[in-house]
């Protein structure tokens, strides 16, 4: 993507000197993200393109103004479009692209909960009268809690919040909460050992193509998203990017289960918690996933496990896939299915080195990962 900006930037450049149309913008009722004019929930050329053609008078059939207005003046014109490349560029630009709006939803469509929030959350953004977070457990939202917080919080801060008065969206993706605080306090949060967390399956066939995916579990399913009704059944693009029945657009398949599995950790490694995100970039990569896909599993994953003194750390096989089977149709070239179990230890363990493969990208392609804390 950053390649492409560069090869247009000079496109967009010559275009401002044949379109000097502008249009003011006007506020949006909901939020979005800044410089996404298509309303995809990402900034591209795709974007930029939206903004010339409409201030060329040629149709879009997607527009938002409020997210067009890149660089925050007021109105929609070419310097938008401008902005918006210079930042897939990497050339210097404001800082507005890509973020969120302080309109975090509308609360006029959203839905009114009739119940109290309770959740362990990691603080992502800390502001005057209210701050951001998102689930310590991985669910597909974000959260705005109201209420200003004394300087002894930090973002990355795992916290424990009650809210009131909360509202949710789950038209926008990842899903949009807000609420009222109540209290805040430090976590407290423990992987459970008989859980399978955040396993998320990531579909790229070669070309647009239906996929139904089905689960045969020896164990009790948790939670899913989209929701799974005996499987899922999306279209997926070749990037990875799925769409389901209702149209809305995801990156992958989520669930979590309490799992019945008799885990095997006679072999795997005892790594230092400092040096666990050095040893899973070595090992995830050893197993077959990307490195989008790597990060998504330590965005998860590291935070809970670079505390702990040592991790003693195994990969499953056969007696995850056991217990977690997975049916796919149309039949994948390539299965990549990726399961960590761990358990924290207060001192190093002899334990014998396990043999980590990935066989070779061809085809359709299906990848998953997930892990399990273990006693």
């Amino acid at each position: 993507m950053k390649t492409t900006g560069k090869i247009l930037l000079s496109a967009i450049l010559i275009a401002a000197l044949l379109l000097s149309s502008v249009i003011t913008a006007t506020a949006e009722p909901a939020a979005y993200m800044i410089g996404d004019a298509d309303g995809d929930n990402a900034v591209s050329v795709l974007d930029a393109t939206i903004i010339q053609r409409v201030i060329a008078s040629i149709e879009v059939t997607a527009y938002n103004e409020a997210a067009a207005d890149a660089d925050g003046d007021g109105a929609v014109n070419i310097l938008d479009a401008t902005a918006i490349q210079r930042n897939l560029a990497d050339l210097p630009t404001n800082n507005r692209i890509g973020k969120m709006s302080d309109m975090w939803l509308d609360k006029e469509k959203a839905t009114k909960s009739e119940f109290n929030f309770e959740e362990d959350l990691e603080i992502l953004e800390i502001h005057e009268d209210y701050f951001i977070a998102e689930p310590i457990v991985p669910m597909p939202y974000v959260i705005r809690i109201n209420g200003s917080i004394s300087d002894h919080w930090c973002v990355g801060d795992h916290v424990f919040v009650a809210c009131n008065n909360m509202y949710y969206d789950h038209d926008i993706y990842p899903h949009r909460y807000e609420g009222d605080l109540i209290t805040i306090a430090a976590s407290t949060f423990v992987p459970d050992p008989n859980v399978a967390y955040k396993p998320v399956i990531y579909l790229y066939p070669e070309e647009e193509t239906k996929v139904d995916v089905s689960l045969d579990l020896n164990g009790e399913l948790l939670k899913s998203e989209p929701l799974y009704r005996e499987g899922w059944t999306v279209t997926a693009k070749p990037d990875g990017t799925l769409i389901n029945a209702d149209g809305k657009t995801y990156d992958y398949l989520f669930w979590e289960a309490k799992l019945n599995a008799d885990y095997d950790l006679s072999k795997g490694f005892c790594v230092k918690g400092s040096e666990t995100e050095a040893f899973l970039n070595d090992a995830l990569k050893k197993q077959g996933l990307s490195g989008k896909e790597a990060e998504d599993f330590k965005d998860f994953w590291l935070p809970i496990m670079k505390k702990n003194p040592y991790n003693v750390i195994s990969f499953q096989t056969d007696r995850y896939t056991d217990a977690a089977g997975l049916s796919i149709n149309p039949q994948p070239d390539t299965v990549i299915r990726v399961f960590m179990t761990y358990y924290a230890s207060d001192r190093a363990v002899e334990i014998p080195a396990q043999e980590l493969n990935a066989p070779e990208r061809n085809g359709f392609t299906v990848v998953e990962w997930g892990g399990s804390m273990v006693k």
